[in-house]
């Protein structure tokens, strides 16, 4: 076998968080409350009360870019089809506790995606298969400062941090040559900053734009999300909305992950108090 190959190649890693999206990044705010009601210019951290709620989400991305495991390259393009088709476990949820002004955010991540096979190597002159397994974990706490809020509009400022781990095995086979297996796994953290936007449209229909940016073992890592939700209950909002995450990750020849996920997002806020 060759000692390097370039192949086009379906592989998953949905953090990030993105931020968030986190990426960030890890999932991006949808995050939490989509309402701007809580914490009018005159509520205080001392005179305010704690206002909790949970945010299981569902985020349907797809993924391109470019994979690097000690030293063996790969392009990456992968639909959300091809993710679902391959889902071995995971889970996605955000959760927020705020008092006054003052939000803390934590955004947790894990996704397993099992062997993808059939993949053709370009640059070699008979057919050869790629197996790939991907195991991909995301936390980012954030801190939320409120600078504005009324009945319609708030305004949050947001800064923080995302945690990633990432683990990728490959086993490339090819008739002539034998197969051969290659595994890496890298850790790192980013500082995040960032901004989010509630809109109150309706008694029942509010929106959300949130986005952050950041960097330091990714250069750089930036997403931008943004979407509606639906009170269907006192304490219950379903939302929709859009994430774009992106993020570059380098860490010499031992593994390297340049890539965007983009996609839907499906989630639901519970208010607990």
């Amino acid at each position: 076998m060759t000692k390097k190959c370039l192949c086009c190649l379906r592989w998953s890693q949905i953090p990030i968080l993105l931020t968030a999206f986190s990426l960030a990044h890890p999932a991006p705010k949808l995050y939490g409350q989509v309402e701007a009601k809580s914490a009018p210019d005159n509520l205080t951290f001392a005179t305010d009360t704690w206002h909790i709620s949970a945010s299981p989400y569902l985020w349907l991305a797809g993924i391109e870019g470019n994979l690097n495991v000690a030293g063996h390259q790969a392009a990456v393009h992968q639909s959300f089809g091809d993710i679902v088709s391959n889902f071995k476990f995971g889970f996605m949820g955000l959760g927020e506790v705020r008092r006054g002004r003052i939000g803390i955010m934590t955004d947790l991540l894990f996704l397993r995606v099992g062997e993808q096979k059939a993949i053709v190597v370009p640059l070699l002159s008979f057919p050869a298969q790629v197996k790939v397994t991907t195991t991909t974990f995301t936390l980012a706490p954030e801190l939320a400062y409120r600078v504005y809020s009324d009945q319609h509009f708030a305004a949050d400022v947001l800064g923080g941090m995302r945690i990633y781990h990432l683990g990728a095995g490959l086993n490339i086979s090819a008739a002539p040559l034998g197969s051969a297996s290659y595994a890496g796994s890298n850790n790192w953290a980013d500082a995040l900053g960032g901004a989010r936007f509630l809109f109150r449209i309706t008694p029942k229909i509010g929106a959300f734009l949130m986005g952050d940016a950041g960097g330091g073992g990714s250069r750089p890592i930036w997403q931008i999300a943004y979407g509606a939700g639906y009170r269907v209950l006192p304490q219950a909002t379903l939302q929709l909305g859009y994430r774009r995450l992106y993020f570059n990750r380098q860490d010499g020849i031992a593994f390297g992950l340049d890539a965007t996920q983009q996609g839907l997002l499906l989630g639901t806020t519970v208010r607990f108090r």
